[in-house]
């Protein structure tokens, strides 16, 4: 009860809502039976009682830790789309649209990035699958989700396109008491930083950000710091973990006009089927000839949303017949880069096994909700077919060496990146040379699954096979008009000490960050002011 009374930063002094301390109060005692560890080590409570205690706390707590994900994954829900949103967009503008109409009144849809992202061919030396060996040239295409918008791009701006419209159109029958959006993420989430530049900054959404821990990395700090430069509502992190308790459980248990809570990644029915898109983008660019037909694709898997979606996507595209993804040797390749989901794939199956469909968070789980939502907006019945393409047509890389931990480079990755930087030329398909961008290799995501990719082309089954990388990692690092130095100054020492600790890990990516001594230009010539 003290913990929901303690007020976060840049929030109302008022405690928690009533209805949140009923539930707390419902849920959370369960955990108390931990105070019993002291009758424990007293001597009071022995052997088979023991086990009971412990059992029981811990079921107490993964129930709870059950009950908050599931709440966040139903927090956005579904809707119609307003009158506003049927005049101003386009649904032929949209791949979901364009082959399952049906949808358009049905599905809320905003458009927030340049599509279709273009495919190019990446070529670059990476190291020999077996010692001793020369390190290797290999060819392999790229789906550019990284130029997916100017502003700022990457997977997670098709996991908003459907995710903020429903909540536009729920905020429409609030008219001028809008609900924010609450979302959650690691110091270093993509997540946070997409909602705050196309929810906030594009949309005028409220937005606010809560942070929990990751390694230090200059890349995840970078990411804080875009967040902190745009007029966030409110913001807190692991440095402050009551406001950050407080501010969870009202979000996710509160009153009637409760926040929308956003769930780790954006994983959602309406981000599931935001990612849906990519693949029947992909489809078409296929079908037109514009790409060739590929053999297998390659995605970074940390919250299971963009892999869910690609699951299901390449499903919708064979259940309609489009002339792609036809090789009966096609896989989509998910690359683990969380080290305990992964140890958990290793001895159960994790991210595949059937009862894994009752924790949100899993593929099961995620794409048996997305399915369903499709299925009440009107579209298809695809469960089934969907179930069938993720455990005849996906592999799982969850090599713990290849992963490290999560939210940095692994020693494998950072070699493999640092071979990439070195040697790396993009053109397009037919061979021209490209004006976008270049690609880089972040530690949090693509490299790990750029590494595995490069291993798979080296053997010599996959010789001349047709392998994509799934480019999640946005190619801009924004900047809003919020002195986000000054903010990340004020932030707890906890924090400020991570960020100095996070270091420049691409050769193509110089920079610094030092709360302590440092500058806010030491690493600003890495952003883009927007």
């Amino acid at each position: 009860r003290i913990l929901l009374q303690q007020p976060s930063p840049r929030q109302s002094s008022s405690p928690a809502p009533r209805s949140t301390m009923n539930v707390v109060e419902t849920v959370v005692p369960a955990a108390a039976v931990a105070s019993l560890g002291y009758a424990v080590t007293k001597g009071h409570i022995r052997g088979q009682t023991v086990a009971a205690v412990g059992g029981g706390v811990a079921l107490a707590y993964l129930t709870f830790i059950k009950t908050l994900l599931e709440t966040m994954h139903r927090s956005v829900g579904l809707a119609d789309p307003t009158p506003a949103q049927l005049a101003e967009e386009d649904s032929s503008l949209h791949p979901l649209f364009r082959h399952l109409p049906g949808l358009v009144k049905r599905l809320p849809w905003r458009r927030l990035g340049e599509f279709p992202t273009p495919v190019h061919v990446g070529q670059c030396r990476v190291p020999a699958a077996s010692a001793g060996e020369p390190a290797p040239t290999i060819s392999f295409l790229i789906k550019r989700e990284d130029l997916s918008s100017p502003l700022y791009g990457g997977n997670k701006v098709r996991t908003l396109e459907h995710q903020l419209a429903v909540v536009e159109a729920k905020n429409a029958a609030h008219g001028n008491h809008p609900r924010e959006m609450v979302v959650f993420g690691s110091g270093g989430s993509n997540q946070v930083v997409a909602t705050a530049v196309h929810g906030l900054h594009r949309r005028g959404m409220p937005v606010s950000a809560l942070w929990i821990a990751d390694p230090p990395d200059l890349d995840n700090t970078l990411n804080m710091l875009s967040s902190l430069s745009f007029p966030l509502t409110r913001w807190c992190s692991w440095g402050s973990p009551r406001a950050m308790l407080s501010t969870v459980l009202a979000a996710a248990f509160g009153g009637a006009h409760r926040p929308f809570l956003l769930p780790l990644g954006g994983n959602n029915p309406t981000g599931v089927l935001g990612q849906v898109s990519g693949p029947l983008e992909l489809a078409e660019q296929i079908a037109r000839g514009e790409v060739p037909d590929v053999d297998g694709i390659y995605v970074p898997v940390g919250s299971a949303c963009t892999i869910s979606g690609l699951i299901i996507g390449v499903t919708l595209a064979r259940h309609l017949g489009l002339d792609a993804f036809r090789s009966p040797d096609f896989k989509l390749h998910a690359c683990s880069i969380v080290d305990t989901f992964a140890a958990l794939h290793r001895s159960t199956g994790f991210y595949s096994a059937g009862w894994t469909q009752f924790f949100p968070l899993s593929i099961q789980h995620s794409i048996r909700r997305a399915c369903q939502a499709l299925v009440d907006v009107g579209g298809p019945e695809l469960t089934a077919e969907a179930l069938e393409t993720l455990a005849r047509h996906t592999v799982f890389h969850v090599d713990a060496d290849v992963i490290g931990h999560y939210g940095v480079h692994s020693a494998i990755s950072r070699e493999t990146a640092k071979m990439f930087d070195e040697s790396i030329t993009v053109t397009t398909v037919d061979g021209g040379s490209t004006e976008r961008p270049g690609v880089w290799l972040d530690g949090h995501f693509c490299a790990k699954a750029f590494h595995s990719l490069a291993s798979d082309l080296q053997k010599p089954e996959n010789l001349g096979k047709n392998m994509m990388l799934w480019q999640t990692k946005s190619v801009v690092q924004p900047r809003g008009s919020e002195d986000e130095w000054t903010r990340m100054k004020q932030m707890p020492q906890v924090v400020q000490e991570w960020a100095n600790k996070g270091k420049a890990e691409s050769v193509l990516r110089p920079g610094a960050v030092n709360v302590t001594d440092g500058d806010p230009e030491d690493y600003r010539g890495l952003t883009t002011t927007i």
